[in-house]
């Protein structure tokens, strides 16, 4: 009886490294393909990633950390991979400022030069990506639905904002933001990167955090939280007290009892024994997760 109860961990660890190979092998073959056909099939590669990444979470149980690390990092190397190919296949255009009424060619040239020097104070709304930049104290940013449905939004340096998106974008990237609030629902992945003191009120089948600090998420997410370089970040399940949400989030047909958001993957800690020192669960009595009425909106929703 001795041997086949040690040769039990055994077979499930060799189980996973065939599984997990053959799931990444194809997702590598997809790229490929990709890559040589120029195909759009971005959609279905994301899909595959997030299913490796959970199957990966679902074996935290029996692997050891060296075998944890190896994967984890594999999957860095095939997201990385995946995020160059589609910058490189479906580059996005270049930002370009809002309308600007007709000029002289020696005022346009004056004003191309004075955009070097623009204050943080000053309101840019991107035109093919759409998003908000260079913006502070401001309390009701807000993307109506069709201005960000299936887009690539961006915000960028915003302190002390509240911003809502009415619709249901298709990836999200937010970079430097401090003190602030935003409301999204994306179908595809939300990025945030170099943020603190802030609040993430959020869905998006995935979700990515790098560099940033002191920061509270109440998300929904099918696959899980991946964070790096982060500390005193704090956790809870997306709760519907905001309208607008709720409605974004069942045009984007997500499972309402599918929610992920206990799993925070964090590349920094890789321990399977011990939690991150990085990020805790908000505890239920300090759950004070804002809504869009909160904070004074006003849109034609």
């Amino acid at each position: 009886m001795k041997p086949a109860v040690a040769e039990e961990p055994i077979n499930q660890k060799s189980s996973f490294d065939f599984t997990f190979k053959t799931k990444s092998n194809e997702i590598n073959d997809m790229l490929i393909s990709i890559e040589n056909n120029k195909t759009d099939n971005f959609h279905n590669i994301l899909q595959k990633i997030n299913e490796l990444q959970e199957f990966l979470n679902d074996s935290k149980t029996f692997l050891p950390a060296y075998n944890m690390k190896k994967c984890s990092d594999e999957i860095k190397h095939i997201t990385k991979r995946y995020e160059l190919l589609h910058e490189k296949l479906q580059p996005k255009k270049k930002f370009a400022f809002g309308k600007q009424p007709a000029t002289s060619a020696v005022a346009k040239a004056k004003t191309k030069a004075e955009d070097k020097f623009e204050q943080v104070n000053q309101l840019k709304v991107y035109k093919e990506d759409c998003g908000f930049k260079n913006r502070s104290d401001v309390n009701n940013l807000v993307l109506t639905e069709h201005e960000c449905h299936m887009k690539d939004v961006a915000l960028d340096t915003l302190i002390n904002c509240t911003v809502l998106m009415c619709g249901t974008p298709s990836t999200v990237r937010a970079t430097s933001l401090t003190k602030c609030k935003v409301y999204v629902c994306a179908q595809t992945s939300i990025f945030i990167e170099n943020c603190k003191d802030s609040i993430f009120i959020c869905a998006s089948q995935q979700l990515r955090i790098h560099d940033t600090f002191d920061t509270s998420f109440y998300i929904y997410v099918t696959s899980s939280a991946i964070i790096e370089n982060s500390k005193q970040l704090r956790f809870a399940p997306l709760s519907f007290n905001s309208a607008i949400l709720k409605k974004a989030f069942r045009k984007a047909n997500f499972d309402e009892f599918k929610n992920n958001w206990k799993i925070v993957n964090d590349f920094d800690w890789l321990s399977s024994y011990e939690p991150s020192p990085n990020w805790c669960e908000i505890p239920e009595e300090e759950r004070q997760q804002p809504s869009e009425e909160t904070d004074n909106f006003i849109t034609d929703q």
